[in-house]
């Protein structure tokens, strides 16, 4: 009889150590032009090879990933994460790009103990809830808070006063109005106007020309490339001396928006807010892991698309491995709590001394956050030249 217990135990324990450690992610994968989800991917993918060429988790675990397409719908979404929380394998789950899918997702991962890891997604309530045992939401990321006091604090330094603010009528433009509207207590000197408009607007004309007659000498757009496209084409279209600079939040750069904006960018001033540019960074690092990313997908790292999703999610995928190294075990609770207590790690977009604490769920800070513009092959770099931290 005991040797009968002793030989199920022995065959249990052999098939959770051969068993994958899983990681979910749900994201747009299948929004047409948009690149974000499949950057996000790719870094979580070298991530995990990374790991498992250096023996896995867990003294021999190797990391998967399973994937879900939520088209950027928050049902769906919601829909995804309910299946991998059903998987008892996985540990965590990414989400994609749009904040209106993040906050939906933010009460089911507390209330299913199931890790949510935000690369992306910026509205600031995401994390609210930091600080509270029921939080299960880890961010390494930007906020709307910090995007905008970027592209405030610029618009600023040129010296303009009168702002004029493009947001869709979502939760990610409540959040970046909110943002704007706490800026503007800080800095009584300036005034702005709201625009609000719909995910799918493709006609911009006749508020670009409103803002310009009610004295706007700069538009503060919360855009991803659908809307974003033609915002700048018809900037483009007006005369020069009715053209006002635009100053980006970073939703433009989750597709190929340089190459479909073709001439059009060139007849407009446009910065936009970005963390990661693999054109303005050097390094032994960044080197390692631009030839990994040419090895894994077989082509060179300048190709890749949304490479802000891609930098935060390898870095966030490390964290996550050595959160389960650290727990010792892929219980979701253990691994929730060893995310708050790791040490330094030296990732490839900073160093983060301690990316999370009970009382703090994320991993960047304000000084990570910075305008860019786009060059001639379509990456982006920063204003002030190069940085090669």
């Amino acid at each position: 009889m005991w040797l009968t217990v002793l030989i199920t135990a022995f065959s249990a324990f052999a098939i959770e150590a051969t068993t994958p450690v899983t990681i979910g992610i749900t994201a747009e994968f299948g929004i047409k032009g948009s690149h974000a989800a499949q950057s996000i991917d790719k870094g979580i993918s070298l991530a995990i090879s990374e790991v498992n060429a250096a023996g896995g988790v867990l003294g021999g675990r190797r990391l998967a990933v399973e994937r879900r397409d939520d088209r950027g719908v928050p049902a769906r979404g919601m829909d995804n994460f309910r299946e991998l929380a059903a998987n008892p394998t996985v540990v965590a789950v990414f989400c994609g790009r749009f904040s209106p899918v993040a906050l939906e997702l933010v009460p089911l991962a507390n209330k299913l103990g199931l890790p949510l890891l935000d690369p992306w997604a910026a509205a600031d309530s995401i994390t609210a809830d930091a600080g509270k045992p029921s939080s299960h939401v880890f961010r390494l990321s930007l906020t709307d808070s910090w995007a905008m006091a970027t592209m405030l604090d610029y618009a600023r330094q040129q010296g303009h006063r009168r702002l004029a603010l493009f947001v869709p009528n979502t939760a990610w433009g409540r959040s970046s109005e909110a943002a704007l509207g706490a800026y503007l207590k800080r800095h009584p000197g300036l005034s702005s106007e709201t625009f609000w408009y719909n995910w799918g607007d493709v006609e911009f004309s006749d508020r670009l020309q409103l803002a310009k007659a009610r004295g706007a000498e700069v538009l503060i757009a919360v855009a991803n490339e659908a809307e974003g496209l033609p915002l700048v084409r018809q900037m483009a279209q007006l005369p020069a001396a009715k053209r006002l600079p635009i100053l980006s939040h970073w939703g433009v750069i989750g597709g190929d928006f340089a190459g479909n904006a073709g001439e059009a960018l060139t007849q407009v001033d446009f910065a936009v807010v970005h963390t990661f540019s693999f054109a303005e960074r050097g390094g032994p690092r960044v080197q390692r892991v631009a030839e990994g990313y040419r090895r894994l997908f077989g082509e060179d790292v300048s190709t890749l698309r949304a490479q802000v999703g891609f930098a935060h999610a390898y870095d966030l995928t490390h964290l996550l491995a050595r959160a389960i190294d650290k727990a010792g075990s892929t219980d979701r609770a253990s691994v929730r709590s060893a995310l708050e207590q790791l040490g330094p790690h030296d990732g490839l977009l900073r160093r983060y001394e301690r990316p999370f604490t009970p009382q703090r769920h994320e991993a960047l800070e304000r000084k990570d956050v910075r305008l860019g513009r786009f060059n001639s092959a379509g990456q982006v770099i920063s204003l002030g030249g190069k940085t090669n931290r």
